[in-house]
């Protein structure tokens, strides 16, 4: 396999995930099949699933057909990373009419995101080479409230998520789209909710979501997330605070529920304001990867952080945030 381009920036990848139902097939024809001027790799589980007319196929080789609209649709053989792997392969040997510059990835509808995020995080073939630029999650809004209580993939998937497709609108009453609404951002309280039917959303809206960007998110979880609850295992638990944090103590706290809840901690995402620091402090985690570091700007007036994640103590994360701003 070649190198990559010197300098090169890591290739974006947008996750796509959803339960058994809510329409990801769909939303992936339309990707493949319109001419939406977006050089795309999709990664899906099986092509036989995604209904890719013969007209629009290019060329193809056993696992990797081109499509007309520039589009390139693979399928996971063995392990994800070594999908990934050789799709940059066959891109770098320029395989292509015009090399993609965005891969979407289909998880299953069983998965959880975890393995995958941490896949694309932490895998040394892929660090460097791609870079997870978001996670969107489908949703059957009608559905949502009995998978919720059946399958805990469910909400583990719309806790990674940064968007949330409540899909098929059109078959809700009102009160079961404010349900779901409801129940979405109790789980997660930083991910951008949409209504769609069909699959029928602005590809704009799911792409160049940079979702490690805290330019995107400093105004994260301003609503009363804090005030959601959720009868399952994941939730989200939102903090704030006007007096400014120790960093010392923050990093020290955080470190610890790193080492203790670190497979329970699904999303974490702050932009604070410390003690004798200008710049804000930005942290930033998923899956066991947690980051603290400066962001752009000056400071917040109010420090925020959100934590999502299984079984999280509201009182106890409270406690170890007040402690740092001793």
């Amino acid at each position: 396999m070649s190198d990559p381009e010197p300098h090169s920036e890591p290739l974006p990848v947008t996750l796509l995930t959803g339960f058994l139902g809510a329409g990801k097939t769909t939303l992936l024809n339309r990707i493949l099949a319109e001419r939406h001027g977006e050089r795309i790799a999709v990664i899906v589980n099986e092509f036989g699933d995604v209904g890719i007319d013969g007209s629009l196929v290019v060329s193809s080789a056993e696992e990797i057909v081109e499509l007309a609209n520039g589009c390139v649709c693979c399928t996971v053989r063995g392990d994800l990373s070594r999908s990934v792997l050789r799709l940059l392969s066959a891109r770098e040997r320029r395989a292509f009419r015009k090399p993609f510059d965005r891969i979407v990835i289909e998880a299953s509808g069983l998965a959880a995101p975890g393995p995958i995020v941490q896949t694309l995080n932490a895998d040394p073939a892929l660090v460097g080479r791609v870079a997870l630029d978001g996670v969107a999650t489908l949703v059957h809004a009608a559905n949502l409230a009995r998978q919720l209580e059946l399958h805990s993939e469910a909400a583990e998937q719309i806790a990674y998520a940064d968007r949330v497709l409540l899909n098929h609108a059109d078959r809700c009453s009102e009160d079961e789209l404010a349900a779901a609404r409801r129940a979405t951002a109790a789980i997660n309280a930083l991910a951008r909710v949409i209504e769609c039917e069909r699959g029928d959303v602005d590809l704009g809206e799911l792409l160049d979501i940079r979702t490690n960007d805290p330019a995107r998110w400093r105004d994260l979880a301003a609503h009363d997330a804090a005030s959601h609850t959720h009868d399952g295992d994941v939730g989200s638990v939102a903090l704030e605070s006007s007096a400014p944090l120790d960093l010392h103590r923050l990093k020290i706290w955080l470190q610890f529920l790193a080492n203790r809840r670190g497979q329970d901690l699904l999303r974490v995402k702050g932009v604070l304001r410390c003690r004798e620091h200008a710049a804000p402090v930005v942290v930033q985690g998923m899956y066991e990867w947690l980051e603290l570091g400066p962001g752009p700007g000056v400071a917040p007036d109010v420090s925020r952080l959100v934590l999502i994640g299984r079984t999280l103590d509201r009182s106890e994360l409270e406690r170890g945030w007040s402690a740092c701003l001793g």
